[in-house]
């Protein structure tokens, strides 16, 4: 191609393809620009609701899909983690889930209830019990000592009560499997509970 037909005027088909990269562009970068936005709001909502700043708390959870509409579901997380530990969840821990969602006052029509559905039929990734543990352990900074036991004491009860739900345990021979245990150290430990194989020989006592 010569020189001089780069100074050539653009042809009506080399304009149009010109426009509409550029349009495509800005597009892109608007729609960018606009997600960069939400995920702001969506940050500062939730942080408002949790009380806690720190992104590194705050964005696992976003990235989740916990957001304002649905930050209740964020208490049940751990009990879906010890169902879901050994990759299947039976129709009883499914039960005893539906019955923590009523007993703390979920709608299962609204946003958490929905969240908590979807977590019910598909495992959630493995990071949902990382990202609750990292909220919990900021939250007992600010909660009293008894706050901080019931809270401890509710939610180890319930998950215990999964772990040892009937119909999987009478299937593996009974008692919890060395997985569920596994999730209620970790559990206990986003509590300030021992740290290492000291939880998981705690979990085990206590469930014996």
């Amino acid at each position: 191609m010569s020189k001089s037909s780069y100074t050539q005027p653009l042809s009506k088909r080399e304009r149009a393809l010109e426009e509409a990269f550029f349009r495509e562009e800005s597009e892109r970068l608007l729609a960018a620009m606009r997600a960069r936005e939400q995920r702001t709001e969506q940050y500062e909502a939730l942080s408002g609701i949790l009380g806690v700043k720190q992104h590194a708390i705050i964005d696992p959870l976003l990235d989740l899909g916990l957001r304002e509409e649905n930050v209740t579901a964020l208490v049940l997380a751990p009990l879906v983690a010890v169902a879901w530990a050994d990759r299947a969840l039976d129709s009883e821990e499914r039960r005893l889930i539906l019955g923590a969602e009523s007993e703390l006052g979920i709608d299962p029509n609204s946003e958490g209830g929905q969240l908590l559905a979807i977590w019910l039929d598909h495992r959630p990734h493995e990071s949902l019990l990382d990202a609750w543990a990292g909220y919990v352990q900021e939250l007992c900074k600010v909660l009293s000592p008894e706050e901080r036991n019931r809270l401890r004491d509710d939610t180890l009860g319930r998950a215990r009560r999964i772990a040892q739900a009937i119909e999987k345990s009478f299937v593996r021979g009974g008692g919890p499997s060395e997985a569920e245990l596994e999730v209620i150290a970790r559990i206990e430990q986003a509590f300030g509970g021992a740290p290492g194989g000291a939880g998981l020989d705690d979990a085990i006592r206590s469930m014996t």
